[in-house]
């Protein structure tokens, strides 16, 4: 998914926390930076059309009047490249511009674990089938003190991908195995921001890797059930039964 002026707000609050931006750097796929000129000229020099349009989005998305010439970059490698970083890692099994070509479906090399100081997913999780080896993959390559950034749909999207994911859930794989969530966000695709999903809706999640992790902890439902049904498992342990148990329990 391209950066664009809507999301900027997003990024600019994500690339604000305190030690965010690791070397090395591993971006899944090539994030491109697509701000028409409109958002990137200065006001004075806008047509009285123009201004109105930005106006518009200004109020609707709280854009700045004028986005940071930051942003004047291809993509999001280099921009953190000028902010910095040295190294920046492309993941993909088939861009062929990516230097590690990694099926996610399968468990990653030793080699890869606590390896990257940032971790970048902006929309690709939901498009690997295998839910469950990707994320222990993507976390496992974290090294301890970096993060994790994660952006995918949590509501809408039919058609998109393969899977639409519970917020609730990804935060909970998060501190299961070791990580801190240290921002969460709502957008629709167009940067407005929303207090919960409905409709198409965009989790971004940052999470801080704590420490090097032990065995993957995959969360459980049962978690959060009393939210919908109005009982409370004990959240100390996984629970072992299967599906149709847990369901006629927490009748």
């Amino acid at each position: 998914m391209p950066i664009i002026a809507q999301h900027v707000p997003i990024y600019q609050e994500i690339l604000a926390i305190p030690g965010i931006v690791g070397d090395p750097v591993l971006s899944w796929g090539v994030t491109k930076i697509n701000i028409p000129d409109i958002f990137r000229k200065p006001w004075t020099r806008l047509s009285t059309r123009e201004k109105l349009i930005r106006l518009h989005h200004t109020l609707l998305h709280n854009l700045p009047r004028t986005v940071s010439g930051e942003y004047d970059q291809p993509d999001l490698g280099a921009l953190l490249k000028a902010r910095g970083v040295k190294t920046i890692d492309i993941l993909d099994w088939y861009d062929s511009r990516a230097n590690l070509r990694l099926d996610m479906n399968e468990p990653i090399a030793a080699e890869l674990h606590n390896r990257y100081g940032m971790f970048i997913d902006i929309g690709c999780l939901e498009h690997v089938f295998d839910t469950r080896q990707c994320i222990e993959n993507c976390m496992r390559m974290v090294a301890p003190g970096g993060h994790y950034i994660l952006c995918t749909p949590v509501s809408g999207y039919a058609g998109h991908g393969f899977h639409t994911f519970d917020p609730k859930g990804l935060g909970l794989a998060f501190t299961l195995n070791g990580f801190e969530v240290v921002y969460q966000r709502y957008s629709r695709p167009d940067g407005r921001i929303v207090e919960r999903p409905a409709g198409e809706t965009l989790i971004w999640l940052v999470g801080r890797k704590l420490s090097a992790m032990g065995e993957f902890k995959i969360p459980q439902q049962d978690y959060w059930w009393g939210n919908f049904f109005g009982t409370s498992p004990a959240p100390s342990a996984q629970p072992q039964e299967s599906v149709a148990p847990q369901i006629r329990d927490a009748r």
